[in-house]
């Protein structure tokens, strides 16, 4: 009797203490998911919804380690990675996952018709290049299924970071006859999607927007949900740390505004520095118009109105790629000879006055102050009348980094989704082709229509009761399987 008792009460204490597996974590987004196709996932939302409902040949594990995913175990020789997938992996509907649904996802990944925004981590994979520029046959790639469980790999190169590569989105599994099926809507709602990974999307609302996932029964890895659901929501009319605060929801993406806020409020917080903010300054002016705005640009002029949570920029490289090139290329300050290179330039201009010209800042919290502080320098000291003008269109505001043809000046982050350099580097490529970052930020500052001037980060809060918060910054920022919300 004592012992069925002792039995009885070990038992219950056991389910309590478990109790955290029955539990649902709500978070907060800052943008809404335009698609969940993992090739073609681009946004902070997508790439974390994506991390949390599919699973590649590899995954990261709670410390950030890579670890076997849906292969059970991998070998390497002669620039040929053999990956044997495990038997008992099966997708959400029952199918098995298999060699061949990795096969299509790489094809996909590297066909020049989708575009797909990380494809440039395959290009060390046999043909990958050449199939993405258009120059191969996309059944010449060096990727095979050799059957249901064999999936073979062949570089063309070494490649460090691959294994790396085949955690993130680009690389997980896609099952060709569901994706024909879905008649080009594979990804785009909760019908025309299934999940391999720790969780299973059951909902997609986008009328009044929530995504829940559950944990996927169906899942055999080693990263099994230590929950029972993610409800994931887009709050845009109150403050995050409101939400949070009054236990509307338990982790967020939070704007850099909130930061201060959130500390206050006792939340726990944690930043991933992968944003910089870029000022162009159009070919519209010619050399010396330029370096006189670049000799006369220092953070001492604006650091006071930057916002909160941005720091002043040393180089055009975030924290996140883990570079140094601190102050290479960037010009120095000299306000007297700017002054005087302003003052030659505007004696040979019509009617000797400088034209009025427009900065366009992108709107984002605080950069209004930011721009204002800016060009209020300039017309102080340069006789420069520049109107300032929010934008929405990001996109419109980046492509100045291409060759500064269209505005005459700009203000906008540019976003490290990775620690791959190269990715990042893409950017810069009509200034420099350089593969060494300090020649790269040498070369690109070297005609003064780029200025870096703050950092910003990614922010992620959350309540104080869950445990194993992990911010993997390339790779979707947070995995909900191992979180325990106590």
């Amino acid at each position: 009797m004592v012992a069925l008792c002792a039995f009885i009460i070990f038992g219950t204490l056991c389910g309590c203490g478990e109790k955290y597996k029955d539990s649902i974590i709500y978070f907060e987004l800052l943008e809404k998911p335009q698609t969940l196709d993992p090739q073609m996932a681009s946004s902070d939302s997508e790439l974390l919804i994506v991390r949390n409902i599919y699973e590649g040949l590899l995954r990261e594990d709670k410390d950030g380690n890579i670890a076997l995913g849906v292969c059970e175990d991998y070998s390497y020789e002669n620039l040929t990675y053999t990956f044997n997938i495990k038997k008992d992996a099966v997708w959400s509907n029952g199918n098995k996952v298999t060699a061949y649904d990795f096969e299509y996802a790489f094809r996909r990944a590297v066909d020049p018709k989708i575009n797909a925004p990380f494809v440039n981590r395959l290009l060390a994979i046999e043909n990958a290049e050449a199939i993405s520029s258009g120059n191969a046959d996309l059944s010449t790639l060096g990727v095979n299924a050799l059957n249901d469980t064999t999936l073979t790999i062949t570089m063309c190169k070494e490649d460090d970071s691959f294994l790396k590569t085949l955690t993130t989105s680009i690389c997980m599994p896609c099952n060709e006859a569901f994706f024909e099926e879905s008649i080009g809507k594979y990804g785009l709602d909760a019908k025309c999607i299934i999940s391999n990974g720790s969780y299973r999307l059951t909902k997609w609302n986008k009328e009044e927007f929530g995504i829940r996932i559950y944990k996927n029964e169906q899942y055999c890895g080693r990263c099994t949900a230590q929950n029972a659901a993610v409800f994931i929501s887009c709050i845009d009319d109150e403050p995050q740390t409101s939400r949070l605060s009054g236990g509307e929801s338990d982790i967020a993406f939070l704007g850099s505004e909130e930061l201060e806020t959130a500390k206050n409020a006792g939340l726990a917080t944690k930043n991933v520095q992968n944003i910089c903010w870029i000022m162009t300054i159009g070919r519209n002016y010619n050399d010396e118009v330029r370096r006189a705005f670049a000799t006369s640009f220092n953070a001492d002029v604006y650091k006071n109105a930057l916002p909160v949570g941005f720091d002043v920029a040393k180089s055009v490289f975030p924290d996140i790629l883990g570079i140094n090139t601190d102050n290479i290329g960037m010009t120095e300050y000299n306000l007297d000879e700017a002054k005087q290179i302003m003052s030659d330039q505007i004696y040979k201009m019509e009617d000797k006055k400088f034209p009025p010209s427009t900065l366009y800042y992108y709107n984002a919290s605080g950069v209004k102050a930011l721009a204002t502080a800016i060009v209020g320098h300039w017309q102080q000291n340069l006789s420069t009348f520049i109107n300032i003008e929010a934008s929405e269109n990001l996109e419109a505001l980046q492509n100045e980094l291409k060759d500064n043809s269209t505005l005459e000046f700009a203000l906008f982050p540019i976003v490290a989704k990775s620690n791959y350099f190269n990715e990042y580097a893409k950017m810069f490529v009509s200034r420099s082709n350089a593969q060494a970052p300090d020649i790269l930020q040498q070369e690109a500052l070297a005609d003064y229509t780029i200025l870096p001037v703050a950092y910003q980060s990614t922010n992620i809060s959350y309540i104080s009761t869950l445990e194993n918060v992990i911010a993997c910054e390339d790779n979707g920022y947070v995995d909900f399987s191992h979180i325990i919300k106590r």
